[in-house]
């Protein structure tokens, strides 16, 4: 098997030098994984130190953790988390930042005043959000009539029931669901902490919702469950503490641009930033990005993979960090359709859209963003989008002019989280798509883990591969 991954190794630089490339590094590991996030920062740790594998990480970016974001600010020296907020407190959280000698504790919340503001017209809107004991009442009928469900979605689908045995409660449209359940008073919070990640979250299946709030949040957000942060305010530093373990078995700014996988080991060819190659030569392939048509080009899908894989629909994800005069200190914007007024829970931002304008505290003149949009929401357009809301707000006199209203708004930090909530139709569901889906573990010996095969959340998506990496290495 050596020899001939060797051989098809051989065979990629004998190309690259037709071509005029660089004569390329080449090394051999037992698993390459293709991508630094959550799921695959915390497998090469998992496979180098508990299963003693050799390993490689290739990475797109500059950095591990993926939609853990932190920007460390010039001017006060404080740090800005604008990405992942907290963490869960699920099974194995709290043991992994202990691993990595990173102390934990309460996540902290700057307390803001809501201004609500349709950001289609910047027009301010007369919106009343439920009351705290409705609203906590409401997420307890959520938890009570979604409980049964979570043995088939966390920590993965690995027990996702049959087509024909799917509850219907987790293919009905959210907005259904809520009315079935009287939650009405709980979908301002939903959306607006994370289940806004799905765009249509009144139509999107419940069981994807559930995937973007699910019941961790829930328990969390009612006293029965915890979130936690690091006790540096750096959600960073755990993954910063992960890239000294790994050290130079990570790729950074690299991509695979070509690969041969075969079913006894894989050859990739992967270039970084500055046009440097290494072929990597490894026994199995781990993937853990999102499996859009982009990012699978340079694996050479069968037809089993493309006939899956290409089910997805997902939305792409960004978040920043801008600062402006004209931004209210101490206060949350919240995008806020007029149909809202004075309390229809039910109506929501539709997509491509800004969530709001968050003040982040500690005497800062910082203001966190998150977008949502379709497939082709890209960073240009996510800050134009953010620019046109802004100018909206400040034109209908939402937010007050400064002494120079042509000041524009800056961006401090930027996050393409790119695609995230990857999901399907109820129909595709009812076909067997989720067992279709995990037929592909192994299959060419290649194994999936991310947000597209678990539920996506750091703390959870760790517990998957807590349980995949061992089938992966039988």
């Amino acid at each position: 098997m050596a020899s001939i991954l060797r051989l098809a190794g051989g065979l990629l630089v004998a190309a690259s030098a037709v071509a005029g490339w660089d004569f390329p590094q080449i090394i051999t590991r037992d698993v390459a994984i293709i991508g630094g996030g959550a799921s695959g920062a915390y497998a090469a740790v998992k496979l180098k130190q508990d299963y003693k594998k050799s390993i490689v990480v290739v990475e797109k970016a500059g950095r591990l953790g993926g939609h853990v974001s932190t920007y460390d600010d010039p001017k006060t020296g404080l740090p800005f988390d604008f990405g992942v907020q907290t963490f869960n407190d699920y099974d194995p959280a709290r043991a992994f930042f202990a691993r990595m000698g990173i102390e934990v504790g309460s996540a902290p919340r700057t307390a803001l005043t809501s201004k609500y503001a349709d950001f289609t017209t910047g027009a301010a809107v007369n919106f009343t959000p439920p009351a705290n004991a409705d609203r906590t009442a409401a997420l307890g009928r959520f938890l009570n009539a979604t409980a049964a469900y979570e043995q088939y979605t966390l920590p993965g689908y690995w027990k996702f029931p049959a087509p024909d045995k799917i509850p219907a409660d987790l293919l009905l449209p959210f907005g259904q669901f809520v009315e079935k359940y009287q939650l009405q008073a709980a979908v301002n919070q939903v959306f607006q902490i994370t289940g806004m990640g799905v765009g249509d979250m009144v139509n999107t299946l419940t069981m994807y919702v559930l995937a973007a709030f699910g019941q961790p949040m829930i328990r969390a957000f009612i006293g029965q469950g915890a979130t936690f942060t690091p006790t540096s305010h750096r959600n960073i530093a755990l993954y910063e503490a992960v890239s000294t373990l790994l050290g130079d078995d990570v790729l950074y700014n690299t991509t695979v641009v070509q690969s041969l996988r075969t079913p006894i080991g894989h050859t990739l060819w992967a270039k970084d930033a500055l046009g440097k190659s290494t072929i990597i030569i490894a026994r199995k392939l781990l993937m853990a990005i999102e499996p859009t048509p982009e990012n699978m080009d340079p694996f050479n899908l069968d037809l089993q993979e493309q006939s899956v894989l290409s089910k997805f629909d997902y939305s792409n994800v960004h978040a920043g960090i801008v600062s402006h005069p004209s931004l209210p200190v101490n206060v949350s914007v919240v995008n806020t359709p007029a149909a809202a007024a004075p309390a229809n829970y039910l109506a929501l931002p539709k997509s491509n859209f800004n969530v709001r304008f968050d003040y982040m505290g500690s005497g800062s003149d910082l203001f966190r963003v998150l977008l949502v949009g379709d497939k082709k929401f890209d960073q240009a357009a996510a800050q134009e989008l953010v620019r046109q809301n802004f100018a909206g707000l400040v034109k209908a006199g939402t937010l007050p002019a400064t002494a120079d209203p042509s000041g524009e708004l800056q961006f401090r930090a930027w996050a393409n989280h790119g695609a995230m909530h990857m999901r399907v139709s109820a129909a595709e569901l009812k076909k067997g798509f989720i067992q279709k889906l995990y037929a592909l573990q192994g299959h060419r010996e290649t194994w999936w883990t991310g947000g597209a095969f678990a539920v996506q959340f750091q703390s959870i998506l760790w517990a998957y591969d807590d349980i995949l990496l061992p089938k992966m290495l039988a």
